[in-house]
């Protein structure tokens, strides 16, 4: 059995502590603002009175995996992992008309990691501008918060292809049965390296609560000269990164996604599709696809929220049921990896969520299969 050191240990114990002050101070902060706001309404309007207040929330997610040893790089005997997957903190304000900003900050790892930190100007009807560190616009799955994810951790093909957050600019715009957004990017693999991403989404059918979802999402990326390689677990964070191909020192990249999804009566039906093609220094390419099909049932029989394009929360405490099956391959290194799980999640309330799923993974290496292998995961998670 693997157990955490001493001093990570204690790192963790203080993060805890840490985490629980920001939410004690939380509380006493919401209470002085719902009195401050209480005394400026009979001044002025309610909107006028909200800005300049900073709104804060966050998440901890603590996680707690049993795993196989094929999850490892040396196949080891099986594990007890545990880890504080997330520890975020986030500040919103809306400091002036039209101007918003928006800070979140990780403190799952060593030091404090900038999530999100940008200015968002919204005085325009037709499109939104953000400037700063944000998430790219690619993918339903990626762009999916992970409080309100189905699955303990998303598929290895969005973790794998889908791009995260980068420092750029943004417009987004559109209606209730449109959405779309563009941006420019800059990477964090060289000072050279950009990237411009664009995704579309459409209803074209809503009744009520019940929708169908269809979306579309480019990405041309200008690696110039950036070292490249895929690297991923088998959807168990706490593992070995063991799914991995060839390291190249690229020049373009060129990302597609297609995404459906389906609500009707408490079912979710969630799909994606992502291919890329990596080129390198001697002009050679490489590809890479893959996908995945997930469902989730809600015994209340209520629908997930969904906004703007976006998958939320459950909007009723319980029970929901969830499976998955997902796959990427490394088409020019023949390699594949298929993965598929199954779960449970049961929400108390707005604040604390439990999480339970049972993945079963295997990998494919020139259309030879290895055996699969087996882990449990589980997961506390608490908001404010």
């Amino acid at each position: 059995m693997i157990t955490p050191s001493t001093p990570k240990l204690a790192l963790s114990l203080l993060k805890i502590s840490l985490l629980s002050s920001l939410i004690l101070s939380h509380s006493v902060y919401a209470n002085n603002s719902a009195n401050n706001s209480a005394k400026g309404s009979s001044k002025g309007s309610s909107k006028d009175s909200n800005k300049d207040q900073i709104d804060i929330s966050g998440y901890v997610m603590f996680d707690y995996d049993k795993v196989d040893g094929g999850f490892f790089e040396h196949d080891d005997e099986s594990a007890s992992l545990s880890e504080i997957r997330r520890a975020r903190l986030s500040l919103k304000s809306e400091f002036a008309r039209d101007w918003k900003t928006k800070l979140q900050l990780d403190f799952s790892g060593d030091s404090a990691d900038i999530k999100d930190a940008y200015l968002k100007y919204t005085g325009w009807k037709w499109a939104n501008i953000t400037i700063g560190k944000q998430k790219e616009a690619f993918g339903l799955e990626k762009l999916t918060s992970s409080r309100n994810a189905l699955m303990i951790e998303r598929s290895i093909v969005s973790e794998a292809l889908a791009p995260g957050r980068s420092l750029g600019i943004a417009a987004n715009g559109g209606n209730k049965q449109l959405t779309w957004q563009l941006g420019y990017y800059q990477l964090d693999e060289t000072e050279d390296a950009s990237a411009i991403t664009g995704r579309l989404s459409w209803l074209p059918w809503q009744q009520g609560k019940n929708l169908v979802h269809l979306g579309l999402a480019f990405s041309e990326r200008d690696l110039n000269g950036s070292e490249f390689r895929l690297n991923e677990t088998l959807e168990v964070h706490s593992a070995d990164s063991l799914f991995e191909g060839e390291q190249l020192i690229a020049e373009q990249q060129s990302l597609q996604g297609v995404e459906f999804l389906w609500q009707q009566a408490g079912f979710t039906t969630m799909a994606e599709w992502q291919q890329s093609t990596v080129t390198d220094v001697n002009d050679s390419e490489y590809d890479y696809q893959g996908g995945y099909v997930q469902f989730s049932y809600q015994l209340s029989g209520d629908n997930r929220r969904y906004k703007n394009g976006k998958l939320g929360a459950v909007t009723t405490p319980g029970w929901e049921i969830t499976s998955r099956f997902s796959q990427l391959e490394l088409v020019t290194e023949q390699r594949e990896a298929q993965i598929y799980s199954l779960g449970v999640n049961y929400t108390v309330n707005k604040n604390l969520k439990f999480m339970a799923d049972y993945i079963k993974a295997k990998q494919f290496e020139f259309e030879l299969e290895q055996d699969f292998s087996d882990a449990i995961s589980l997961r506390v998670q608490y908001s404010f």
